[in-house]
């Protein structure tokens, strides 16, 4: 089997524009490296209060999102982005009388993830097919990076959302006017950089409250990254089987980049219980 191959222009032009095309060329071509190195089809960084591993965090992730979005008081979940419905799944062992509806743009990642107790959609977060006030909870599990424009995601949310519904996300952000100091972050962390002043401005143009908020990322970043350097012979072996060896050797300075800007703050993670009032 051949190595896979990566044009580092095209990606950056991929990322440079993020259109839904450009998303889903991106999830093809690196998602396979996340199933290779940590033996996982769930992509997000995980949760890592309780957790040793990547895939036990992820788990732990999702869990505690269904906490943090208060999915014990909801009857149905509309869960955008949400890739190959794992974490979907989760939520419908947890509360069986849920009903969950998974919606991405990657048809591949939906048909892949099909469950017969999921319904599954194959559409764009900023045109949600669905009607006004249909759903209790909508879910952006570190997802909505990806969404642009950020704020027609926002808008759609309100208005699929029943009086008093909620908007949870959970999104990597960046430090204001800190876009520069990502050095190598910048080119490989392949998502839109938002900042906490463009999530807020779309939340008030959107006509959300603010319920409940928190920053993790010391819960995120700097555990994943210890996870992929204390293992790194082991994912080495595992993504040299299918990547190139320069693009391992990216990986681990980019893993390097990450601890340091989560350290400093100039990277965090928010946690976002938003209501529609």
């Amino acid at each position: 089997m051949g190595k896979v191959a990566i044009n580092p222009l095209e990606v950056l032009l991929w990322n440079g524009r993020h259109s839904g095309r450009d998303v889903i060329n991106i999830y093809s071509k690196f998602s396979p490296m996340m199933q290779l190195g940590a033996n996982t089809k769930m992509l997000n960084f995980g949760l890592w209060k309780n957790s040793v591993t990547l895939p036990e965090a992820q788990k732990e992730m999702s869990q505690y999102i269904s906490d943090f979005g208060q999915f014990e008081s909801a009857e149905n979940v509309l869960d955008v982005g949400s890739g190959y419905c794992i974490p979907a799944a989760i939520w419908k062992s947890m509360f069986c009388n849920l009903d969950v509806f998974c919606m991405d743009l990657n048809f591949f990642e939906l048909k892949n993830g099909k469950n017969p107790e999921l319904a599954q959609i194959n559409c764009s977060s900023t045109t949600i097919p669905f009607a006004d006030g249909c759903f209790d909870r909508v879910i952006a599990l570190e997802s909505a990076q990806h969404f642009v424009p950020l704020e027609k995601f926002f808008l759609e949310s309100r208005r699929v959302l029943r009086d008093s519904g909620k908007l949870v996300i959970a999104i990597p952000i960046i430090k204001e006017s800190s876009i520069f100091k990502l050095g190598i972050l910048g080119i490989t962390w392949l998502s839109k950089k938002y900042t906490r002043e463009r999530i807020n401005k779309a939340i008030s143009k959107a006509g959300l409250v603010v319920k409940r908020e928190e920053s993790v990322g010391g819960l995120v970043y700097e555990p994943f990254t210890r996870y992929y350097v204390q293992n790194r012979d082991m994912f080495r072996e595992r993504l040299v089987s299918a990547y190139s060896e320069n693009i391992e050797r990216l990986v681990f300075k980019s893993m390097q980049k990450m601890q340091q800007l989560s350290s400093s703050g100039t990277i965090d993670y928010l946690l976002l219980n938003l209501e529609k009032s």
